[in-house]
């Protein structure tokens, strides 16, 4: 199934000691979604990534975040149509945060997939799945 998406990834780390590290959880977290993507491109055209948001040294607890103010500008403009993450907590620490993220992405068009999770509602279970997150 060819898709063609436009991708954003989010990335995010809490401390300044992780955003430092050189070999730490920012590359690793890029390096795993970049991979994910090149999997997904194999069977056919899912997409390419447009975008790399990053939010160094950031708490998760609220939404006054550059990286993350960025990403939903890009949503809204459609630059992006479709977000991942390494996972859900990296986006957001907050079910409520995470639920007004969710209708922004739907109300736009864009999908979302989280790694640890398995988040990925360009499918219809992954769709259920996020839908009864938000209850």
């Amino acid at each position: 199934m060819q898709k063609n998406y436009k991708i954003g990834l989010y990335i995010r780390v809490s401390t300044e000691e992780q955003a430092e590290n050189p070999e730490g959880s920012i590359k690793n977290q890029e390096e795993r979604l970049k991979a994910t993507v090149q999997f997904k491109n194999m069977d056919g055209t899912f997409g390419e990534i447009k975008e790399i948001f990053i939010d160094r040294a950031k708490s998760g607890k609220d939404m006054s975040r550059p990286g993350i103010q960025k990403l939903i500008e890009a949503i809204r403009s459609k630059e992006i149509n479709f977000v991942m993450v390494s996972e859900l907590s990296r986006l957001s620490r907050s079910i409520r945060d995470f639920s007004h993220l969710w209708d922004l992405m739907k109300e736009n068009g864009c999908d979302f997939f989280s790694l640890r999770e398995s988040f990925d509602t360009s499918t219809a279970a992954g769709e259920m799945v996020c839908f009864r997150l938000q209850i």
